[in-house]
């Protein structure tokens, strides 16, 4: 079964990152004054081990072949997600994130399928891979910010390079795809401090996206909970990823890749 960014997912997590402005914009005009703000730090690091489920679709130049029932794509497959913020000022971020994705797969396939130019028939047994490696750089501006968590708005640009390959294990034929492209991205992040006057319980999320017209569109989400001790943070939540992303010529060829999945996370703030 595919697993879509549904509008329910989007809802729930635009819902977290609006739910509080009048608690947040409290916080903001007593920020001065409160001791014990963690909004203030300079450098932020977050580490993930992001377990992600894959959907959707392939295609070049060919049939789309589906990574699951076609590919028998390898599930809950454990993927690094590195996060770097940096705070010139109390309301500025410079964001950086990205994270190295690959999966593999092993199936005998139930009907002929084309992949750049090479057709495999029924009954062939096919061994694939396929890596994402992906970076995202950007500037964000909290409008809202203070002891109780902060609300900002971000633009940047996506870096994604992908690469994928087919091989035919009884005839030895091989194809492969390699594609890079970049990205325009915009969107929100929230962080709420629910208790007041203390940190130890942390709520955060965010979404962040862009259609691109006849060539599809690119939607992230996330939204993760936890613990605070110091300047450590213990993160658990889910991330999820939507790439329908294509170009529209006569030979059609893209994307419609979704990746979700848990995400188990540590953050460090200096």
């Amino acid at each position: 079964m595919a697993h879509r960014i549904t509008p329910r997912v989007c809802a729930a997590v635009c819902a977290f990152a609006f739910l509080f402005p009048a608690a947040l914009t409290a916080a903001d005009s007593a920020s001065a004054t409160t001791s014990e703000n963690p909004e203030n730090f300079r450098l932020e690091i977050t580490g993930s081990a992001w377990l992600v489920n894959t959907s959707g679709t392939i295609q070049s130049s060919g049939t789309p072949i589906n990574l699951v029932t076609d590919l028998g794509a390898a599930q809950q497959q454990p993927t690094f997600f590195g996060r770097f913020v940096f705070k010139p000022k109390q309301k500025q971020r410079i964001v950086i994130e990205g994270f190295p994705f690959s999966v593999t797969g092993y199936n005998t396939v139930n009907r002929s399928i084309t992949y750049h130019g090479q057709t495999f028939n029924v009954s062939q047994t096919l061994q694939s891979s396929a890596d994402l490696d992906y970076l995202f750089a950007g500037y964000q501006y909290d409008v809202l910010s203070g002891p109780m968590g902060h609300l900002g708005f971000s633009v940047g640009g996506a870096w994604a390079s992908a690469n994928g390959t087919l091989h035919g294990v009884e005839t030895g034929i091989t194809s492969s795809r390699s594609e890079t492209v970049g990205l325009p991205l915009a969107g929100a992040e929230f962080r709420i401090f629910p208790i007041p006057h203390h940190r130890l319980i942390d709520i955060e999320g965010g979404v962040r996206g862009m259609a691109v017209g006849s060539y599809g569109h690119y939607l992230e989400a996330s939204a993760n909970g936890g613990i605070c001790v110091g300047p450590v943070t213990i993160l658990a939540g889910y991330r999820t990823v939507n790439a329908d992303l294509h170009n529209a010529s006569s030979s059609p060829s893209g994307i419609d890749v979704h990746l979700t999945g848990p995400a188990f996370s540590a953050m460090w703030r200096w």
